[in-house]
């Protein structure tokens, strides 16, 4: 008996758990749904060069010199590099049976639905990509910040902070966090040229193809289905590396002060410390395993280091916490399961 594997198409079932007791589509709690917030603060600029955008950054700058009285100087210039960074192309194609779609209480609003979580799960892949992209082992992604040079060592000293202090075990139980500086001159998502974001958050497009006839995967017969075409092409810019911060080996388990070692407030005041242009942009980036860890700190009596506000109305009011003022954002695709930076 041939099956429609999860996943690769709307089922019936599928359709069937989304509608409540009454018969009506019902609002969906994805209770497998992951939080994303880094999606919330990106900025974005168009490509330059077609898919890729071209710039130069500062290198290194003019100290200047002391003199005396008719003694010379050295002649010193500021030194820029060129820096090229790609696009990739993430695309995701919805085709549903086009009598399961007709046959629910409301058929446009099962189609916005299915359209939904297609730019939920294609939006989660994104902030995947800008933490742990790596075009080298997939030509296809971009290079997320742990792939890049200045953030995957701890001789990064302006970049990276090391939260065991040099003593992190070997154990792949790792995780960090993540502090960027969003907008012009610091860190930017890219798009394609022409390929507007539409005022939105992400340049994210789909494209209704209606009622069109395709051929099922196993007896090659044809049937109609509604048909979608969704597009997320992305890219990450950093113009100034000093704009991201990354707090390294922080263990998720076997925590027992030796050689593996919880969150510490301390290392991320460090970073804090280091940030550029007084903090412009800024946001803290966490897993749920560390924003569990702030949370416990930010409700300590006396603890100055954190502050708590509600911010939204209504039913999409959420408490926000902040480090000194920063936000601090809980983001699923940060993994427990880093290697040890050294």
């Amino acid at each position: 008996m041939a099956t429609l594997s999860l996943g690769s198409g709307l089922t019936l079932a599928e359709l069937v758990r989304r509608e409540d007791p009454n018969g009506r589509l019902a609002q969906i709690v994805n209770t497998l749904s992951q939080v994303n917030s880094i999606i919330e603060d990106c900025t974005w600029m168009e490509c330059n060069n077609g898919t890729y955008h071209e710039d130069t950054r500062r290198a290194s700058e003019p100290t200047g010199m002391e003199r005396a009285y008719d003694m010379g100087v050295t002649k010193e210039a500021g030194v820029t590099e060129k820096v090229t960074e790609p696009t990739c192309m993430l695309d995701g194609l919805s085709e549903v049976d086009a009598a399961k779609i007709l046959h629910t209480p409301d058929p446009a609003g099962a189609r916005a639905q299915e359209d939904a979580f297609f730019l939920d799960g294609m939006s989660k892949t994104m902030a995947s990509r800008i933490i742990d992209g790596d075009r080298g082992t997939y030509p296809l992604r971009i290079n997320g910040i742990n792939k890049r040079s200045d953030y995957n060592a701890l001789s990064s000293t302006d970049y990276v902070f090391d939260n065991a202090a040099g003593n992190a075990s070997a154990t792949v139980n790792k995780t960090s966090i993540y502090i960027i500086q969003w907008g012009p001159k610091m860190v930017n998502m890219l798009y394609p040229r022409n390929d507007s974001n539409g005022g939105g958050a992400t340049p994210f497009k789909q494209d209704d193809y209606g009622k069109q006839m395709i051929t099922d995967g196993t007896t090659g017969r044809k049937y109609p289905a509604f048909q979608t075409w969704f597009e997320l092409h992305f890219g990450l810019f950093i113009h100034d590396p000093r704009c991201i911060k990354r707090i390294c080996n922080i263990s998720t388990s076997a925590i027992d002060g030796v050689d593996d070692f919880a969150f510490d407030e301390e290392v991320l005041i460090d970073a804090y410390n280091k940030l550029e242009y007084n903090g412009k942009g800024a946001a803290i980036y966490c897993n749920r395993t560390v924003m569990a860890q702030i949370q416990k700190r930010a409700n300590e009596k006396g603890n100055a280091n954190y502050s708590q506000e509600m911010s939204g109305e209504g039913p999409f009011a959420k408490k926000v916490i902040r480090f000194w003022g920063i936000p601090v954002r809980e983001v699923a695709q940060i993994t427990n399961t880093q290697a040890t930076v050294s």
